[in-house]
């Protein structure tokens, strides 16, 4: 696997860490006790955190797809 996709595969592994073991937690704590403003701030960090674990995943798709297509201008 190349250096991007290792890359890739760990930032992906960092922010879904992040989104479900945090954030998440955070947030269903913060429903339940009707604190709005707490609700809201993990709301955001929720949603900032699945942004960054779908773009972390296409570094990883676009180093994969970039080494498929090195393989094959080599052959």
């Amino acid at each position: 696997m190349g250096i991007s996709a290792t890359y890739g595969v760990a930032l992906s592994l960092l922010f879904a860490w992040g989104l479900w073991f945090q954030d998440m937690p955070a947030l269903e704590k913060a429903v339940k006790s009707n604190a709005h403003h707490e609700e809201m701030r993990h709301r955001i960090n929720v949603f900032a955190d699945g942004v960054w674990f779908l773009l972390a995943n296409i570094i990883v798709l676009n180093s994969i797809a970039a080494m498929n297509q090195t393989g094959k201008k080599n052959e």
